[in-house]
């Protein structure tokens, strides 16, 4: 496609800018690469929805600072914090938001724990290189297994927490959808209300298969890319 093309050459000649640098106008941009304003307007778009420009009404559009590029594999279970460290970024947990209450139902069903039964609900955003990429929700309740919880030294990794008090998460089933950011995620990542998300959903296990936590991850968009590994099931054809 045309835009697809402009949108290419737009990336070449940001590389060569340096951030806060600000681009030519779209009818400048258009006499530029010959083609329509609107097809400039489409490519810019695509652009700042990738976080590689900033459109400011009255202003002008500006060049954004590279974003962190992070690649995992959802073969392996480890925290957000973990995967940006792994990929040699600083990784912080900022805005933890700790509150007690009764899980909501979608959580007990997911769960496979009765109504009102009383839990936390952790919220959080983790930071790469200073940039919010993942804003994290997680669900579950006060007693797993017998053993009291208590996250009051709570801080930025589940896993870690629950360890702490012998609880040991083995796997996790997780679910990605594409979705729109909700004014909560919106906020805590710095971006507009029902812009695009990877959403997560995840339901973690004891090496027992009790389902213990139940989390929601809305991952900012271009942020974090995650690989499969697919084996060829044994006994089928695969002409």
């Amino acid at each position: 496609m045309l835009v697809d093309t402009i949108r290419d050459a737009l990336t070449d000649l940001i590389e060569q800018m340096q951030p806060g640098q600000r681009l030519p106008s779209e009818d400048a941009l258009a006499e530029r690469f010959g083609v329509s304003r609107p097809t400039v307007r489409s490519a810019l778009i695509a652009l700042e929805q990738e976080g590689r420009i900033s459109r400011q009404h009255g202003r002008g559009t500006f060049v954004c600072a590279t974003r962190p590029k992070l690649r995992a594999s959802l073969h392996e279970l480890v925290s957000v914090a973990d995967i940006v460290e792994e990929n040699g970024y600083r990784a912080e947990v900022k805005h933890v938001e700790k509150s007690s209450l009764v899980l909501p139902q979608f959580v007990t069903e997911s769960l496979k724990l009765s109504e009102n039964t009383p839990g936390y609900r952790v919220a959080r955003t983790v930071y790469a290189n200073g940039e919010p990429a993942v804003y994290l929700v997680d669900y579950l309740a006060r007693e797993i297994a017998g053993k009291p919880v208590n996250l009051d030294l709570f801080s930025d990794r589940m896993m870690r927490a629950l360890r702490r008090v012998g609880i040991e998460i083995a796997f996790a089933v997780t679910q990605l959808s594409l979705s729109r950011a909700t004014n909560a995620a919106a906020t805590a990542l710095t971006i507009p209300p029902g812009d695009p998300v990877l959403l997560i959903r995840q339901i973690a296990y004891t090496a027992f298969n009790e389902p213990v936590v139940y989390s929601v991850g809305y991952h900012r968009e271009g942020f974090v890319s995650y690989s499969v590994l697919r084996n060829v099931r044994t006994g089928r054809s695969t002409i």
